[in-house]
């Protein structure tokens, strides 16, 4: 009957952490919905897009753009690709790059504006500088997707535009590098950017070698973690959550891994001078991570 008791408590240990892990990973990742993180991402052509998912000031949104690289949208000159953003992000309405100096209206990359360029929209004519303080440009969708001055003070959604520096594998995933930190402080970061740490194409070991020497890292954090300790129930951070194994782990033949030295290495990473095969290491440990951010085109 101790033993009995005993094996209990052992197995409803093993499924709390399985819980505790996994919903964790949910939390993280929002599964049922292609767009992570607390923007959406698009690319076309050479550029790729952001949908700033909380509403806020032209400012507001102008500065989290150019936090991440990049600034309010100027390239939906182009109105058909108003279209192909409208049809992704499912929008009402957007501050763009577009604003008023003086008594000219300019885009944010300093390239002069035009009707043709702007798109006003037409019933009733616009710009109408209502109020006197209308300085900041939105595109409305109960409008066709044409150009509307807005006080910059109101709160709209934004669309970002960026040439994001990265390597497409043509697996569906663009791989960037974060800062050094722990493995949860780089996972954040990828989180961040909009995906996760590298599973998708770090299962599949022949992607490894173009990643690195795009980026050219010499080591990694990848999206792969020890569930509950001692080594034995690692599990990728991908949209399914997979369980590893073998043959999709890849790890370091010699010295075997994981060993778990130390009795904490719970977290995964790739080195290149082991031919990018993976590694245990403890999570606390600093090292770049590697993130796999979706591209829906």
């Amino acid at each position: 009957m101790k033993y009995e008791a005993l094996e209990l408590g052992f197995l409803l240990y093993f499924v709390l952490s399985l819980f505790n892990f996994s919903t964790s990973l949910l939390t993280d990742r929002h599964f049922d919905d292609p767009y992570i993180g607390q923007w959406r991402e698009v690319y076309s052509g050479s550029k790729y897009y952001y949908y700033l998912t909380h509403k806020q000031t032209f400012q507001q949104a102008r500065d989290e753009c150019r936090s991440y690289g990049g600034d309010l949208a100027v390239r939906v000159r182009d109105f058909p690709l108003r279209s192909t953003l409208h049809q992704t992000f499912n929008f009402d309405n957007a501050w763009i790059g577009l604003m008023k100096e003086g008594n000219s209206w300019v885009w944010v990359d300093k390239t002069s504006s035009t009707t043709d360029n702007i798109h006003w929209i037409q019933n009733p004519q616009q710009p109408s500088n209502s109020g006197g303080n209308e300085n900041c440009g939105e595109i409305i969708d109960d409008y066709s997707l044409r150009t509307n001055d807005a006080p910059c003070s109101v709160t709209r959604y934004g669309l970002c535009e960026h040439n994001r520096q990265g390597y497409v594998a043509g697996n569906g995933y663009r791989y960037i590098l974060t800062s050094k930190g722990t493995w949860t402080n780089t996972r954040n970061e990828c989180i961040n950017y909009g995906g996760d740490l590298a599973a998708v194409g770090m299962k599949d070991f022949s992607l490894r070698a173009p990643i690195q020497q795009a980026l050219g890292f010499d080591g990694a954090w990848i999206g792969l973690r020890d569930l509950i300790g001692g080594g034995k129930d690692w599990v990728w951070a991908d949209p399914m959550i997979t369980s590893s194994t073998s043959e999709n782990t890849h790890w370091i033949q010699n010295p075997q891994q994981p060993s778990n030295s130390g009795g904490n290495e719970e977290c995964g990473e790739i080195l290149l001078q082991y031919d990018l095969r993976t590694n245990d290491r403890a999570c606390s440990a600093e090292t770049n991570g590697l993130c796999e951010i979706p591209i829906i085109t």
